[in-house]
Protein backbone atom coordinates (compact mmCIF):
# COMPACT_ATOMS: atom_id res chain seq x y z
CA UNK A 1 0.00 0.00 0.00
CA UNK A 2 2.82 2.51 0.77
CA UNK A 3 3.65 2.70 -2.87
CA UNK A 4 1.01 4.48 -3.71
CA UNK A 5 1.80 7.24 -1.23
CA UNK A 6 5.21 7.59 -1.74
CA UNK A 7 6.62 10.90 -0.93
CA UNK A 8 6.76 12.27 -4.38
CA UNK A 9 3.34 10.26 -5.03
CA UNK A 10 1.75 11.88 -1.98
CA UNK A 11 2.79 15.38 -3.99
CA UNK A 12 1.23 14.01 -7.24
CA UNK A 13 -1.67 13.30 -5.54
CA UNK A 14 -2.54 16.75 -3.65
CA UNK A 15 -2.07 18.29 -7.00
CA UNK A 16 -4.28 15.93 -8.63
CA UNK A 17 -6.75 16.53 -6.02
CA UNK A 18 -6.52 20.27 -5.60
CA UNK A 19 -6.97 20.71 -9.88
CA UNK A 20 -9.99 18.28 -9.96
CA UNK A 21 -11.47 19.46 -7.67
CA UNK A 22 -10.62 23.31 -8.89
CA UNK A 23 -12.39 22.27 -12.57
CA UNK A 24 -15.46 21.21 -11.01
CA UNK A 25 -15.68 23.68 -8.62
CA UNK A 26 -15.52 26.21 -11.70
CA UNK A 27 -18.10 23.84 -13.28
CA UNK A 28 -20.45 24.25 -10.96
CA UNK A 29 -19.42 28.06 -11.00
CA UNK A 30 -20.57 28.34 -14.42
CA UNK A 31 -23.64 25.96 -14.01
CA UNK A 32 -25.28 28.29 -11.58
CA UNK A 33 -24.27 31.52 -13.79
CA UNK A 34 -26.15 29.39 -16.79
CA UNK A 35 -29.31 29.75 -14.59
CA UNK A 36 -30.74 33.06 -16.06
CA UNK A 37 -34.03 32.79 -13.52
CA UNK A 38 -34.91 31.17 -10.62
CA UNK A 39 -38.07 32.27 -9.67
CA UNK A 40 -37.96 33.45 -5.81
CA UNK A 41 -40.00 31.39 -3.73
CA UNK A 42 -41.47 34.30 -1.87
CA UNK A 43 -41.18 38.22 -1.60
CA UNK A 44 -39.39 37.99 1.31
CA UNK A 45 -35.96 40.38 1.67
CA UNK A 46 -33.04 38.30 0.78
CA UNK A 47 -29.17 38.83 2.21
CA UNK A 48 -27.39 41.21 0.11
CA UNK A 49 -24.59 38.65 0.75
CA UNK A 50 -26.96 36.28 -0.86
CA UNK A 51 -28.21 38.61 -4.29
CA UNK A 52 -24.31 39.64 -4.45
CA UNK A 53 -22.03 36.60 -4.07
CA UNK A 54 -19.07 38.23 -6.40
CA UNK A 55 -18.47 41.66 -6.28
CA UNK A 56 -17.98 41.75 -10.16
CA UNK A 57 -20.78 40.09 -11.27
CA UNK A 58 -24.77 40.13 -10.34
CA UNK A 59 -26.66 37.04 -10.93
CA UNK A 60 -29.71 37.47 -12.86
CA UNK A 61 -31.95 36.04 -10.73
CA UNK A 62 -31.10 38.61 -7.94
CA UNK A 63 -32.34 41.42 -10.32
CA UNK A 64 -35.57 42.64 -9.12
CA UNK A 65 -35.53 40.78 -5.26
CA UNK A 66 -36.00 42.97 -2.29
CA UNK A 67 -32.68 43.58 0.11
CA UNK A 68 -30.90 45.45 2.79
CA UNK A 69 -27.62 47.25 3.18
CA UNK A 70 -25.79 48.86 6.01
CA UNK A 71 -22.70 50.62 5.42
CA UNK A 72 -21.32 54.17 5.35
CA UNK A 73 -22.19 56.89 2.86
CA UNK A 74 -18.95 58.18 0.98
CA UNK A 75 -20.23 61.86 0.90
CA UNK A 76 -17.73 63.49 -2.12
CA UNK A 77 -18.43 60.58 -4.70
CA UNK A 78 -22.17 61.64 -5.39
CA UNK A 79 -23.47 61.29 -9.43
CA UNK A 80 -26.42 62.71 -11.13
CA UNK A 81 -27.87 60.93 -13.88
CA UNK A 82 -29.81 64.04 -15.41
CA UNK A 83 -32.82 63.73 -17.88
CA UNK A 84 -34.68 60.87 -16.08
CA UNK A 85 -37.99 60.19 -14.36
CA UNK A 86 -39.81 58.64 -11.38
CA UNK A 87 -40.73 55.28 -13.53
CA UNK A 88 -37.61 53.87 -14.83
CA UNK A 89 -39.50 51.28 -17.37
CA UNK A 90 -41.17 54.43 -19.16
CA UNK A 91 -37.11 55.23 -20.01
CA UNK A 92 -36.83 51.86 -21.68
CA UNK A 93 -36.64 51.99 -25.41
CA UNK A 94 -39.01 49.22 -26.74
CA UNK A 95 -36.82 48.93 -29.94
CA UNK A 96 -33.46 48.49 -28.86
CA UNK A 97 -32.17 48.07 -32.57
CA UNK A 98 -34.03 52.06 -33.33
CA UNK A 99 -33.06 55.48 -31.35
CA UNK A 100 -36.57 56.45 -29.95
CA UNK A 101 -37.40 60.37 -28.84
CA UNK A 102 -39.62 60.23 -26.07
CA UNK A 103 -42.13 62.83 -24.71
CA UNK A 104 -42.18 61.85 -20.62
CA UNK A 105 -44.88 62.47 -18.72
CA UNK A 106 -44.42 63.83 -15.39
CA UNK A 107 -41.57 65.79 -14.32
CA UNK A 108 -37.98 65.55 -15.57
CA UNK A 109 -35.11 65.54 -13.26
CA UNK A 110 -32.38 63.99 -11.57
CA UNK A 111 -31.62 60.32 -10.30
CA UNK A 112 -29.41 61.11 -7.34
CA UNK A 113 -27.06 58.01 -6.54
CA UNK A 114 -24.83 58.43 -3.47
CA UNK A 115 -21.82 55.34 -2.99
CA UNK A 116 -22.25 53.39 0.21
CA UNK A 117 -19.42 51.85 1.46
CA UNK A 118 -20.56 48.60 3.25
CA UNK A 119 -19.07 46.31 6.56
CA UNK A 120 -16.55 44.51 4.18
CA UNK A 121 -14.97 47.63 2.90
CA UNK A 122 -16.81 46.90 -0.77
CA UNK A 123 -19.04 49.88 -2.35
CA UNK A 124 -22.57 50.03 -4.06
CA UNK A 125 -23.99 52.58 -5.59
CA UNK A 126 -27.41 53.74 -4.30
CA UNK A 127 -30.75 55.07 -6.39
CA UNK A 128 -31.86 57.07 -3.15
CA UNK A 129 -34.45 59.12 -5.30
CA UNK A 130 -35.41 61.20 -7.52
CA UNK A 131 -35.26 65.28 -7.57
CA UNK A 132 -36.01 68.06 -10.01
CA UNK A 133 -33.38 70.43 -7.35
CA UNK A 134 -30.33 68.19 -6.38
CA UNK A 135 -28.47 71.07 -5.45
CA UNK A 136 -31.09 71.15 -2.88
CA UNK A 137 -30.23 67.68 -1.11
CA UNK A 138 -27.85 67.64 0.84
CA UNK A 139 -24.53 65.00 0.75
CA UNK A 140 -24.76 61.94 2.38
CA UNK A 141 -23.16 61.34 5.70
CA UNK A 142 -22.53 58.56 8.84
CA UNK A 143 -23.81 55.55 8.49
CA UNK A 144 -27.37 53.85 7.47
CA UNK A 145 -29.28 51.28 6.18
CA UNK A 146 -31.19 51.45 2.85
CA UNK A 147 -33.63 48.88 1.86
CA UNK A 148 -34.35 48.33 -1.73
CA UNK A 149 -33.94 46.22 -5.11
CA UNK A 150 -30.99 45.39 -7.22
CA UNK A 151 -30.76 46.68 -10.48
CA UNK A 152 -27.88 45.30 -13.38
CA UNK A 153 -25.59 47.75 -14.93
CA UNK A 154 -27.76 49.43 -17.51
CA UNK A 155 -25.13 48.53 -20.28
CA UNK A 156 -26.58 44.89 -20.13
CA UNK A 157 -27.23 43.67 -23.58
CA UNK A 158 -30.54 43.86 -24.56
CA UNK A 159 -31.32 46.82 -22.14
CA UNK A 160 -31.23 50.50 -24.14
CA UNK A 161 -33.29 53.75 -23.04
CA UNK A 162 -34.63 56.12 -24.50
CA UNK A 163 -33.61 59.68 -25.62
CA UNK A 164 -30.15 58.65 -25.42
CA UNK A 165 -29.65 59.28 -21.36
CA UNK A 166 -26.88 58.68 -20.38
CA UNK A 167 -26.57 55.26 -18.63
CA UNK A 168 -25.52 54.36 -15.23
CA UNK A 169 -23.31 51.54 -15.04
CA UNK A 170 -21.34 49.60 -12.92
CA UNK A 171 -17.97 50.84 -14.68
CA UNK A 172 -19.48 54.67 -13.54
CA UNK A 173 -20.12 53.58 -10.20
CA UNK A 174 -16.02 51.84 -9.86
CA UNK A 175 -14.68 55.25 -11.09
CA UNK A 176 -16.91 56.90 -8.39
CA UNK A 177 -15.88 54.89 -5.62
CA UNK A 178 -13.09 54.46 -2.90
CA UNK A 179 -13.29 50.46 -3.01
CA UNK A 180 -13.78 47.64 -4.95
CA UNK A 181 -17.38 48.11 -6.05
CA UNK A 182 -20.30 45.50 -6.71
CA UNK A 183 -21.71 45.00 -9.84
CA UNK A 184 -25.23 46.71 -10.41
CA UNK A 185 -26.19 49.14 -8.10
CA UNK A 186 -29.59 49.23 -5.89
CA UNK A 187 -32.94 51.46 -6.34
CA UNK A 188 -33.83 51.79 -2.72
CA UNK A 189 -37.17 51.99 -1.10
CA UNK A 190 -37.03 54.18 1.80
CA UNK A 191 -38.57 57.71 1.38
CA UNK A 192 -36.40 60.54 2.13
CA UNK A 193 -37.27 63.85 2.77
CA UNK A 194 -36.27 65.95 -0.45
CA UNK A 195 -36.84 63.14 -2.61
CA UNK A 196 -39.62 61.19 -4.37
CA UNK A 197 -38.97 57.19 -4.82
CA UNK A 198 -37.86 55.66 -7.94
CA UNK A 199 -39.59 52.77 -9.70
CA UNK A 200 -36.47 50.48 -10.98
CA UNK A 201 -36.29 49.36 -14.59
CA UNK A 202 -36.44 46.10 -13.51
CA UNK A 203 -39.38 44.50 -10.89
CA UNK A 204 -38.22 40.69 -11.76
CA UNK A 205 -35.58 38.88 -12.73
CA UNK A 206 -34.09 39.76 -16.71
CA UNK A 207 -35.27 36.57 -18.51
CA UNK A 208 -36.24 33.03 -18.20
CA UNK A 209 -34.11 29.63 -19.23
CA UNK A 210 -30.56 29.09 -19.38
CA UNK A 211 -27.92 31.32 -20.83
CA UNK A 212 -26.01 28.77 -22.88
CA UNK A 213 -22.77 30.03 -23.37
CA UNK A 214 -22.49 29.89 -19.19
CA UNK A 215 -23.92 26.20 -20.16
CA UNK A 216 -20.75 25.52 -22.59
CA UNK A 217 -17.99 26.64 -20.41
CA UNK A 218 -19.89 24.38 -17.73
CA UNK A 219 -19.21 21.18 -20.09
CA UNK A 220 -15.66 22.80 -21.22
CA UNK A 221 -14.59 22.55 -17.38
CA UNK A 222 -16.01 18.92 -16.64
CA UNK A 223 -14.15 18.29 -19.60
CA UNK A 224 -10.84 19.69 -18.21
CA UNK A 225 -11.70 18.07 -15.11
CA UNK A 226 -11.51 14.64 -17.14
CA UNK A 227 -8.46 15.49 -18.93
CA UNK A 228 -6.70 16.24 -15.47
CA UNK A 229 -7.97 12.71 -13.84
CA UNK A 230 -6.29 11.24 -16.91
CA UNK A 231 -3.01 12.79 -16.66
CA UNK A 232 -3.15 11.81 -12.99
CA UNK A 233 -3.42 8.17 -13.40
CA UNK A 234 -0.58 8.79 -15.97
CA UNK A 235 1.92 10.16 -14.26
CA UNK A 236 0.79 7.63 -11.49
CA UNK A 237 1.35 4.84 -13.65
CA UNK A 238 4.40 6.16 -15.07
CA UNK A 239 5.75 6.41 -11.67
CA UNK A 240 5.23 2.96 -11.02
CA UNK A 241 7.00 1.91 -13.91
CA UNK A 242 9.90 4.30 -13.28
CA UNK A 243 10.19 2.80 -9.68
CA UNK A 244 10.28 -0.91 -11.31
CA UNK A 245 12.50 -0.32 -14.07
CA UNK A 246 14.75 1.08 -10.63
CA UNK A 247 14.37 -1.33 -8.76
CA UNK A 248 14.72 -4.59 -11.75
CA UNK A 249 18.14 -1.92 -12.43
CA UNK A 250 19.28 -2.07 -8.90
CA UNK A 251 18.70 -6.13 -8.74
CA UNK A 252 20.64 -6.50 -11.92
CA UNK A 253 23.52 -4.24 -10.43
CA UNK A 254 23.77 -6.59 -7.79
CA UNK A 255 23.85 -9.56 -9.34
CA UNK A 256 26.57 -8.70 -11.31
CA UNK A 257 28.72 -7.96 -8.54
CA UNK A 258 27.96 -10.72 -7.37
Amino acid sequence: MNRYFSRRLLTIHILGTVSFLACLAFANWQWNRAQVYVPPATAAVRTFEELSPLRDYLPASSVGVPTSVTGIWQPEQRILMSERITDGKSMVNPNPETEVIAEFVGPIGYWVVDIMELTDESSLGVVRGFTETPDQFALATGQATVAGAMQPSEDVPGLKLVNNIDLLTTNLIVNNSRTIAHDGYLVATNLEAGLTLVKPIFTEPIAKGLNWRNVAYTFNWVFFAGIVAMMWVRVVRDEFEFAKIAKNNAELGHDNES
